[in-house]
């Protein structure tokens, strides 16, 4: 039996059952390429996964069962309306487990949710399209809309903007009487600067353009600044900034919750270049979080200059060497979006559960 069978995984999926949660309605604007989302209830609630790759193998099933068994508990358990995946859903590479076909594992993953009932939405990370991988990052932005067409669980745009990615979005929250609750931007971090020296790459600047004018265009349509939040993969320059003035003590960071412990390529692996982001996130006033994944052992969630940066817990059981025998790493980020704008946010990690 070859190492590569792809139907490994689908006894454990076919037996997944629907979480228990309201249904919310959703839309979708072919023009524009945005869902909407209709809140009928004081709290919406996110639920970000980060890291979870899957390995797609033999030699990898076991630790791929217990990724998407973690994933459905934390899903039964915080019962959201949305999923978001902040990157590196697959691990296309050699490593461990001689795994390429990142066509499989995404369809793999589809069948789960498709079987849990949730909407979900997801940003790319940098291990999804790998150079060996069987889909590079066109074909599977491609494949995602593929997808999509087919499953209206997955909140994937069939039409995107045209700027540097291979996926950016925005999906809107409405309350019933169309007033905007929540603008979430989803941006690619996109992989790397070349495949020699694998510099992790930045949020570039027609990306921040893109989120400056839809923001704006928002503020006009509501006539007041929207609240917004902002997932992304590799984190920014500013949670290395704000988890240093951490160490130091410094007063300019506010601690909320969660620990750092990175260790193989720094505490915070963000990329050398900057971006222009948080700069402008911070001059329009509208984004009151950032959620990225990336750096495995880090779940943090601090505030700096007013804007809350947080780790998302990992689900990782197969690239960090020995980490499929650690926990308290492993979870998700519950991330409630009340009625008024206000967002609360709490870890939930998989030892509570």
């Amino acid at each position: 039996m070859s190492i590569f069978s792809k139907n490994r995984l689908m006894p454990y999926i076919n037996k997944v059952t629907e979480a228990f949660i309201a249904r919310s309605n959703i839309s979708y604007q072919e023009a524009s390429g945005v869902y909407t989302i209709k809140a009928d209830s004081d709290s919406f609630r996110i639920l970000q996964l980060t890291d979870i790759h899957l390995g797609g193998t033999f030699l990898s099933y076991s630790r791929d069962k217990k990724a998407l068994i973690a994933c459905d508990k934390l899903i039964k358990h915080a019962k959201p309306d949305l999923v978001v995946v902040t990157g590196d859903l697959t691990y296309p590479m050699r490593g461990p487990v001689f795994s390429y076909d990142n066509k499989r594992l995404v369809r793999t993953f589809a069948a789960f949710m498709r079987r849990t009932g949730v909407p979900w939405a997801i940003t790319f990370g940098n291990h999804d399209s790998e150079v060996k991988a069987v889909l590079n990052g066109k074909e599977l932005n491609r494949l995602f809309v593929a997808i999509s067409k087919k499953d209206a669980g997955l909140l994937y745009p069939l039409k995107q903007p045209k700027i540097t990615g291979r996926n950016n979005q925005m999906i809107e929250i409405r309350n019933t009487d169309g007033s905007i609750r929540q603008a979430l931007f989803l941006l690619d971090t996109h992989a790397y600067t070349d495949e020699v020296s694998r510099k992790y790459d930045h949020i570039h600047d027609d990306q921040v353009n893109w989120y400056r004018d839809t923001v704006l265009q928002l503020n006009k349509e509501s006539g007041e600044t929207v609240s917004s939040l902002i997932f992304i993969h590799i984190p920014i320059q500013q949670y290395k900034t704000a988890y240093e003035l951490y160490q130091a003590e410094k007063p300019e960071v506010k601690y909320f919750f969660g620990v750092n412990k990175e260790k193989g390529y720094g505490k915070v692996c963000c990329s050398d270049t900057p971006s222009t982001l948080f700069d402008t996130a911070k001059e329009l006033g509208s984004t009151k979080g950032f959620f990225c994944g990336h750096d495995h052992y880090n779940n943090m969630s601090l505030e700096y200059e007013g804007i809350r940066l947080t780790y998302g817990m990992s689900i990782d059981y197969l690239v960090m060497r020995g980490i499929a025998h650690k926990e308290e790493q492993r979870g998700g980020t519950i991330i409630d979006c009340r009625r008024d704008g206000t967002v609360e946010i709490e870890q939930l990690p998989l030892t509570d559960i």
